[in-house]
């Protein structure tokens, strides 16, 4: 019998994915909701990641170590991870919202044929079936997915839990991942080029200040770069902007792109669409700077500014530089 949580611990360059340790919170309620243990996955991942990871609680930590999982290759980490997953035989597995995450997640429900639950807002486990929820339509609404089948996959949605707090008065055992079987990838992959940073993560970043179709052309955003750099944080965008070519889409911010929760995010010329604030709705503080005082994101700022942003920005940015802002 199917038995066991599964975490897959995604890692980008030698780090954890932002949003692991929101995955170690939903893994210990539904090991402790069902009786069972916990573990993760790592794939790819160096000695210091392994070392982080046996600071979450788990069971076990299960280690492959494949030069091919270094990159974040669909086709290799299905591979081995479904490869682990048939040894171990987990009850419920846990995947992680990002691109990558979200591939594997589909392709190895296909494989093990059953289903699973995308953007999951909330989690509910029983020994007969798992029941969640996630946003629709823009995040207007929301859909009850129901799995009665195991394994149960869920991906949880960016956020929607706390993040669990790393111990380590309790280390997880190491346990090495079966080796994937010999000719069972269909592609190559080779060096995986990643799009250059500006600035801190945007995941992880305390401030995020993030402009809007109201900033009126690409240049005006070197203006929202100089504010991040004083302020110690990242820089954001809505999905047209990213879409229009004026910044890259790593900084997309909304339902299509990242989810952030800073303490403070500065939102300038950016209407408030539902699909960019699902995004952003977490932030402890939400500062909008909009023209159009009809703008919706007035309803769900904590503070609004009803101006021009070439007059508010500038202000903001001497305060910042003469040490009002620290």
């Amino acid at each position: 019998m199917a038995d066991g949580v599964l975490i897959f611990a995604e890692t980008d360059g030698g780090r954890l994915h932002a949003g692991f340790w929101e995955l170690v919170t939903v893994g210990r309620q539904l090991a402790t909701k069902l009786g069972t243990t916990m573990h993760v996955a790592v794939q790819g991942g160096d000695a210091s990641t392994v070392t982080e990871v046996r600071n979450s609680g788990a069971d076990q930590v299960h280690v492959a170590e494949d030069a091919r999982l270094a990159e974040p290759w669909p086709d290799a980490h299905l591979a081995a991870f479904a490869t682990l997953c048939r040894e171990l035989g987990p009850s419920v597995i846990v995947m992680p919202r990002t691109p990558l995450g979200m591939e594997v997640a589909a392709r190895l429900a296909h494989r093990l044929g059953v289903g699973l639950a995308p953007d999951a807002m909330t989690i509910e486990a029983t020994e007969t079936g798992m029941v969640c929820t996630r946003p629709v339509f823009g995040g207007v609404a929301r859909a009850t997915i129901r799995l009665t089948r195991r394994p149960w996959i869920v991906v949880p949605y960016r956020r929607a839990f706390e993040a669990a707090t790393p111990s380590s008065s309790c280390q997880s055992e190491l346990v090495p991942a079966p080796a994937m079987p010999e000719g069972t990838l269909r592609t190559q992959c080779g060096p995986h080029a990643r799009q250059s940073d500006e600035g801190p993560d945007l995941e992880r970043a305390r401030v995020v200040v993030a402009g809007g179709m109201g900033m009126s052309e690409a240049g005006s955003f070197q203006m929202l770069r100089e504010i991040a750099e004083l302020l110690g944080g990242a820089v954001g965008a809505s999905r047209p902007v990213c879409d229009a070519g004026w910044v890259s889409s790593a900084l997309q911010i909304g339902l299509t792109g990242k989810t952030v929760a800073p303490e403070v995010y500065i939102a300038v010329g950016i209407s408030g669409a539902i699909q960019h604030m699902s995004g952003c709705s977490s932030s402890r503080t939400i500062v909008a700077i909009n023209k159009d005082p009809a703008a919706p994101i007035f309803q769900q700022s904590t503070y609004g500014v009803v101006g021009d942003w070439k007059e508010v920005l500038p202000a903001f940015r001497d305060a910042l530089a003469g040490g009002g802002g620290r």
